[in-house]
């Protein structure tokens, strides 16, 4: 008969195995044993599944069978070790699966230290050791034919710091902890698989926390070359494009190592720019999901291919010389008529996300923000659009505030007795 052989160093206190919630690993969230329950849901396993198994401390097997007992006209199996009968019976873990008992030894070999895993006919112990032998039966069998699946300790990480490790992805999203499967969604497919080394878990060992949370925050702190791994593989079908960045993390300098002299923009923005005409260097963009790109634009300052015009959302940069040439006529048509345009304000071309917006000043940065789609407007329009904004820098006010609006009248006021020579 094959078994499945998992040997560790150290020799087993077989009253841990009987004793519920006995485990030494209780305060150790870096551990995946910290119940006290996985040997016992796997002795409990084995025998509900008619496995055959054996367990040798040092080079003595330990003896483990059951009993059974009629109570209220129902049948238990209890388990006995020893000869010593337990308060373990097969019901014990009936929703666990084969690989979840193997994940129990494994884990508990991989923490002791010395862990050896193999296939054998022969069941022997060895002085100082714990050695368990799982008969490789169909279940066992197929738990280790996707054994990569569900332990990725023989992996390397493509970056590791002293919260997480991130390995190549596949095709659903798989999360683990110490490099044990804790998490698994098969809506998506996920350009990363993520090990969260403090993870907080169940008895199940299943994940209790924010699966996107952590994800953002692993791939915040990530490496330069996860990152353009990311940029190069991420598409709209990954679930890291799907999910919620808004979660206050801090991006590490291999963002802006990865981006290098390229800028970010979204794959929308990106099509309305091309939509309208523009024709953006697309080899200098880094096409990132909406909320990716914000909170980048937060952290580093002129990140993004669009910039932020005031608090009308994103612009995007395309000189065009007829915007200019418009934009000149307008002024000299001002300097005629001796209003006096702010000779510190420049003017940047380009595309608003809002299309409905064809100006907007900037007063930080002294910028007048032009769309490209005042080539469509007399120039009676430009005009009057070139006060309006001139009026905001002066001013300081808005277009929404009654404030501005007075300003205006006034200002017509003013101009409409100067013209007829009158003082009030």
């Amino acid at each position: 008969m094959k078994y499945l052989k998992i040997q560790n160093k150290g020799e087993l206190d077989i009253r841990l195995v009987a004793l519920m919630g006995g485990t030494t690993k209780a305060k150790d969230k870096f551990k995946i044993g910290q119940f006290g329950t996985g040997l016992k849901y796997t002795l409990a396993f084995l025998f509900r599944n008619n496995i055959d198994f054996k367990i040798l401390i040092g080079n003595e097997e330990v003896k483990i069978d059951i009993e059974k007992e009629l109570i209220k006209e129902e049948t238990f199996e209890i388990i006995c070790i020893n000869g010593n009968r337990t308060s373990i019976t097969t019901k014990m873990g009936e929703d666990w699966a084969a690989w979840m008992i193997l994940r129990e030894l494994w884990c508990n070999a991989l923490d002791e230290g010395d862990a050896v895993k193999e296939i054998t006919e022969e069941v022997s112990g060895e002085e100082g050791k714990t050695t368990f032998f799982i008969q490789v039966d169909m279940q066992i069998s197929n738990v280790l034919k996707e054994w990569d699946k569900y332990f990725i300790h023989d992996n390397q990480p493509i970056f590791e710091n002293d919260r997480y490790k991130i390995y190549p992805g596949g095709n659903k999203l798989r999360i683990y902890k110490q490099g044990v499967l804790i998490y698994e969604d098969d809506t998506a497919p996920a350009v990363f698989a993520y090990d969260i080394k403090n993870a907080d878990i169940n008895e199940l060992r299943e994940f209790k926390g924010l699966p996107r949370f952590e994800i953002a925050h692993a791939l915040a702190s990530a490496n330069a070359k996860v990152v353009r791994i990311f940029f190069d593989t991420l598409s709209d079908n990954h679930c890291e494009s799907k999910m919620d960045w808004d979660w206050y993390q801090i991006f590490g300098k291999g963002w802006t190592e990865a981006i290098g002299s390229a800028k970010i923009i979204t794959e929308k923005t990106l099509n309305t720019i091309k939509d309208r005409g523009g024709k953006p260097d697309e080899a200098a963009l880094i096409i990132v999901p909406k909320g990716l790109y914000d909170m980048l634009c937060k952290q580093f300052d002129g990140i993004g291919a669009t910039r932020v015009a005031s608090t009308i959302g994103d612009f995007y940069e395309d000189f065009d010389e007829k915007v200019e040439s418009k934009i000149k006529q307008g002024l000299t048509i001002l300097e005629s008529c001796d209003y006096l345009f702010h000779p510190e304000l420049k003017f940047v071309y380009g595309f608003f996300e809002d299309k409905t917006t064809l100006a907007k000043v900037d007063i930080k940065t002294r910028k007048v923000y032009i769309s490209k789609g005042l080539l469509q407007k007399p120039l009676f329009a430009i005009v009057s659009i070139l006060v309006e904004e001139n009026e905001h820098f002066n001013t300081g006010l808005s277009d929404e505030t009654r404030a501005f609006q007075q300003h205006f009248i006034d200002l017509y006021t003013r101009q409409l007795l100067a013209g007829h020579e009158i003082e009030i």
